[in-house]
């Protein structure tokens, strides 16, 4: 496996055009330097009119043979994003439309050669349940193709108010709305059981990874009877997941509905409103609400329990976890204001505070644990390791170590330590920062990694570690020492930098002290004092 030349490779030839045939129709891609391509290839129908809130719909075969080299739509999203910095220039950069016709998935293979029977890498994007497609830049799968001889594939599929809904309460003819998202997920899925044996690929061998929202949308998928034997592992990359009653969410539908003047019994109309009105509308039931209801929901069918409760862990258990986060998921969101980088201790505890109620003896606790873990820690940098641990560290591994002690499938854990060096180091280890990493296309990041061949090697230990995972089952590969399984005696983790390094109980006065606190999403933060600078 050689990430340096599937890196550096440029189009020296011009690409040569491949067919192969599904079950939908015969389809053309591109060889490339680096792997072949195909792009856009629908799984399911439009979503659009009549079929929206609705269950994806099979896809219509075509005769002759269709073009795979662009990009598909994206589902209809808002365009507000954070503030562009250059460190994150890379994020985005899907240049495809915004329409309901968005059951689309990409396939990025070495070969296709129907007996290779490789392991298949099947990758949720980020952006919550909100935003983002499988279409970005730094989502190309060819390098980690190549460099792992492995077949990925990125989908799209229905987002927000399109994708997770919750009409089932108002018309039963819509059950499926709250979750139609993650049921186009298992349509891709299914696709991929059927055709992805003519692309290189084994359906008996296929890992889903994703992160942030990504990762909370495989465990989701982890949580849903029908999506049962159509994956085989998981990779969750700082995702936690976030489900929601189907109860919890009738007062941000009935926002909805009060935005175009419905009653309750006229969800239906709702299928045939402009989709920018929708997304408007979505946007004010939040903010009406205070409640970000576009997440999986708990309906009792698709979804029928908490995804670590007894009946969720039941549906999983033999389905081996390799799951992470990274030292300071904090500093992505920090970005919207620069001063959150020079707090000072006062400011610091002040945040802290503020969020959380505590006294001073509190607030002092947990600046002592921080301290304990990494004594020369500077202000800005106990905030950072704090706001992330909150977010995403501590519950994301408290909420799977039942299925880590049940014993029956293992888990790993990893913690992505490497730090950025631009801009004097202050970014640490961002939310999303492993990425491109684990996609082997650090090349496509220099305003983050400044170039350094360090990120190079980081990100050869990471994907290797993938790729080992999404073969066996096991991480465990030549670039790194010995990485047991988790439990929650030993809490072993890699902690993955230049010099990856077993840990027991990483940062564990950190993990203890912000276990103590009550959880808080991700949406609840944003607005919160602890991720908003204050004088």
């Amino acid at each position: 496996m050689k990430l340096a030349a599937c890196a550096l490779v440029g189009a020296r030839h011009a690409a040569e055009p491949v067919t192969v045939t599904t079950t939908h129709g015969r389809l053309r891609g591109v060889r490339g330097d680096t792997a072949i391509s195909f792009k856009g290839i629908p799984y399911a129908a439009d979503t659009g009119g009549d079929g929206r809130f609705q269950a994806p719909r099979p896809v219509a075969g075509w005769s002759g043979v269709r073009d795979a080299f662009t990009l598909g739509d994206q589902s209809p999203q808002s365009t507000e994003r954070m503030p562009v910095t250059p460190v994150f220039s890379w994020e985005g950069g899907d240049p495809s439309p915004f329409s309901e016709n968005c059951c689309v998935l990409n396939v990025y293979t070495p070969g296709l050669d129907t007996g290779a029977r490789r392991p298949v890498m099947v990758y949720m994007h980020g952006g919550g349940y909100i935003s983002g497609s499988g279409g970005e830049s730094i989502l190309d799968g060819s390098h980690l193709a190549r460099f792992g001889d492995v077949v990925v594939v990125t989908v799209n599929h229905r987002l927000n108010a399109f994708g997770y809904t919750h009409l089932g309460a108002f018309d039963p003819a819509f059950a499926d709305a709250g979750n139609a998202g993650q049921l186009d997920l298992v349509a891709a899925l299914r696709w991929v059981k059927d055709n992805i044996a003519e692309f290189g690929g084994d359906s008996g061998n296929v890992t889903l990874f994703g992160q942030s929202g990504g990762g909370g949308k495989v465990m989701a998928l982890m949580g849903m009877p029908a999506a049962s034997g159509l994956f085989h592992r998981a990779i969750n990359m700082s995702g936690p997941w976030s489900h929601v009653t189907a109860a919890s969410t009738e007062r941000y539908t009935e926002e909805i509905l009060k935005t175009f003047g419905l009653a309750r019994g006229d969800a239906r109309k709702l299928q045939h409103v402009a989709a920018d009105a929708l997304l408007r509308a979505r946007a004010k039931a939040v903010a009406a609400a205070r409640f970000e209801a576009a997440r999986p929901v708990i309906d009792g069918h698709h979804l029928p329990a908490a995804i670590m409760s007894s009946q969720g862990l039941a549906l999983h258990a033999d389905v081996p976890l390799l799951m992470g986060s990274v030292d300071t998921e904090a500093t992505f969101y920090f970005r919207r204001d620069r001063r959150n980088f020079e707090v000072s201790a006062n400011q610091m505890r002040a945040r802290i505070r503020a969020q959380y109620g505590l006294d001073d003896t509190g607030v002092q606790g947990i600046v002592d644990a921080y301290l304990h873990d990494e004594p020369r820690a500077t202000p800005p940098q106990i905030l950072a390791a704090f706001a992330s641990d909150v977010r995403f560290r501590t519950p994301m591994i408290s909420a799977v170590e039942p299925k880590a002690d049940a014993g029956r499938a293992l888990v790993y854990v990893y913690n992505f330590a490497w730090k950025a060096p631009v801009d004097g180091g202050i970014w640490g280890s961002p939310h999303t920062v492993d990425i491109p990493f684990a996609f082997a296309n650090v090349d496509k990041t220099a305003d983050l990694t400044g170039g350094s061949p360090e990120a190079l090697e980081v990100s050869r230990s990471l994907a290797s570690a993938f790729v080992a995972f999404a073969r066996s089952g096991d991480p465990n590969n030549p670039r790194m020492p010995q990485w047991k399984a988790y439990d929650s005696a030993s809490r072993t983790s890699m902690v993955v930098d230049a010099d990856c390094r077993a840990a027991s109980d990483y940062h564990g006065a950190a993990r203890v002290a912000s276990a103590q606190l009550p959880t808080l999403d991700g949406p609840t933060l944003n607005r919160g004092p602890l991720y908003n600078y204050m004088e």
